[in-house]
């Protein structure tokens, strides 16, 4: 195995595999005599944050958390679960190790700021050229880079668009600069190249998983990489090539922990994988327990629950403190969780002004049926704020075709954690669980009553939630599933605790439902 002095990793935002119609003579350059792959799969969601970090980690989103908003406000000091970078300089003290990115966050939240890395940002990716060319100078053990002007061109006039494509166009001649820049100082032929875009987009955004969104370009360029097509690979995988590269040992593969490969197709003897098939989760219909009887929730919850609502054919509140209008029309079907299950959106919601929320911290979890990627955005459950504007106290949980979002508001910000769905989910029943704990400032997520993971809360973001009105299937001026995203979902047991809810509590809800039996 021959170990290549230096690795740089060229990434561009936003480009999926639209560079396929456009002339990019330098990308083509090095991939003339490399491992090409215009359709390797981004990370779920096709997002930013999720893929960037997933790369630098070796992690899926499910593992790594990071979220655009996340990193725009936190530091990554997670010693276990250390970026590439980190591995790099456990590896080689003394490298010359840099990242220059357009889009900040990366450098603020992804990449560690106490392993000696020389960070660069700028305005523009013309603006950002010139700091690359000067750090090239340098020979750079790991070279890491962000262009963020072709995510700008589609989030402007449309991915796939003249406008988008000129701009794909444009960000090839700057790696042409790079390309010159490695060859000026002597160090092009012992260097690895990768060439990869997080995501691709439809009309003008992504986050979902359409052909458009999910496929990017992955290019692997040296004097040992295999000529021909790259093997399966996703996004993820650039750590574990990187890392072959420069001769460090790949962590052993953790789905939950570092599940980055190698993909076939690039190195002589490294023969690729194939991810194991995605499955349905399924659930028992059974009749919905008496709230107050032997084995219900009243039971093991006493008054800690403030609301239980089980639309077994009503808007009931078992416990008594909510009543609630119907707004349009509700439906409900007999095929639920436990008992029936009711159908919000666009067809119909329901209103409160009894359900409050405090300073102390709350837990909100339901069932939420996914049958298909029918969403059109944002999927409002329910909450206490409105969509559009996301100002004054509240808080909204809402779902898209690929994650479940859960909004924090104050009168002067907000913050939006997102949690994608486990990589072994397509559709069926899936509980989904916040706890939001205002003491240890966390929010934890659990799907299927499994922790997926914790989200620190930011600064001023403890505030108090509580607002007039709490709405579900809506947001509270009831536009967000009618006229923003025009949706309809199925829910069942939709409960909120006072207080945050223990890992104890989530045992005794996983055994209420006998899951998995």
């Amino acid at each position: 195995m021959y170990n290549y002095p230096h690795v740089a990793i060229l990434g561009i935002d936003g480009m999926g595999n639209f560079d396929t119609k456009a002339n990019t003579p330098n990308i083509d350059s090095l991939t003339a005599n490399g491992s090409l792959n215009h359709f390797v799969l981004s990370e779920n969601p096709t997002i930013s944050a999720e893929n960037w970090a997933a790369m630098l980690y070796g992690t899926s989103p499910q593992v790594h958390g990071k979220t655009n908003g996340y990193i725009g406000k936190f530091e990554h000091t997670d010693k276990n679960m250390p970026s590439l970078f980190s591995r790099v300089r456990t590896s080689f003290p003394d490298a010359y190790l840099t990242s220059v990115v357009n889009w900040n966050p990366i450098n603020h939240g992804i990449i560690e700021h106490d392993i000696n890395v020389d960070f660069a940002t700028a305005a523009s990716d013309a603006l950002l050229t010139p700091k690359i060319i000067r750090r090239i100078a340098k020979k750079p053990k790991l070279l890491f880079v962000q262009f963020d002007d072709v995510d700008g061109a589609g989030h402007k006039y449309t991915y796939g668009s003249k406008e988008h494509i000129k701009q794909i166009e444009t960000t090839d001649r700057y790696i042409g600069r790079i390309i010159s820049a490695y060859k000026r100082a002597g160090i092009f032929d012992d260097t690895l190249f990768i060439v990869i875009a997080d995501h691709g987009g439809i009309r003008k955004g992504h986050g979902g998983y359409s052909d458009t969104e999910k496929y990017v370009t992955f290019a692997v360029s040296g004097k040992t990489v295999l000529k021909g097509a790259m093997g399966e690979a996703n996004t993820r995988d650039v750590c574990a090539v990187a890392l072959y590269a420069l001769g460090i040992d790949i962590p052993k593969y953790d789905e939950n922990g570092f599940s980055s490969r190698v993909p076939g197709g690039i190195f002589d003897g490294q023969d690729g994988y194939t991810r194991p098939p995605v499955k349905k989760y399924t659930v028992e219909n059974n009749d919905t327990p008496a709230f107050d009887g032997e084995h219900g929730l009243k039971r093991l919850f006493g008054n800690r629950l403030k609301l239980a609502m089980f639309f077994d054919n009503s808007l009931n509140d078992e416990t008594g403190h909510c009543k609630f209008e119907m707004r349009d029309t509700v439906k409900y079907y007999t095929d639920g969780v436990m008992g029936s299950r009711g159908e919000f959106g666009q067809t119909g919601s329901a209103l409160t002004k009894d359900l409050h929320v405090g300073k102390c911290g709350f837990s909100v979890g339901a069932w939420v049926r996914l049958d298909g990627k029918t969403l059109t955005g944002d999927c409002y459950i329910c909450g206490n704020s409105d969509m559009s504007k996301r100002d004054g106290n509240g808080f909204a949980f809402t779902i898209k075709n690929y994650d479940a979002d859960f909004t924090l508001c104050t009168a002067d910000d907000h913050f939006t954690l997102v949690t994608p769905y486990p990589d072994d989910f397509d559709g069926g029943w899936l509980n989904i669980i916040h706890v939001i704990d205002t003491e240890s400032r966390v929010i934890k997520v659990y799907m299927n009553f499994n922790f997926i993971r914790s989200f620190d809360i930011p600064d001023g973001m403890c505030g108090d939630f509580d607002a007039p009105i709490f709405t579900v299937g809506n947001d509270v001026p009831n536009r967000c599933n009618t006229e923003l995203f025009p949706n309809t979902f199925n829910i069942d047991d939709l409960l909120i605790f006072d207080g945050a809810l223990t890992d104890g509590d989530i045992r005794k809800l996983k055994e209420y439902y006998s899951f998995g039996k």
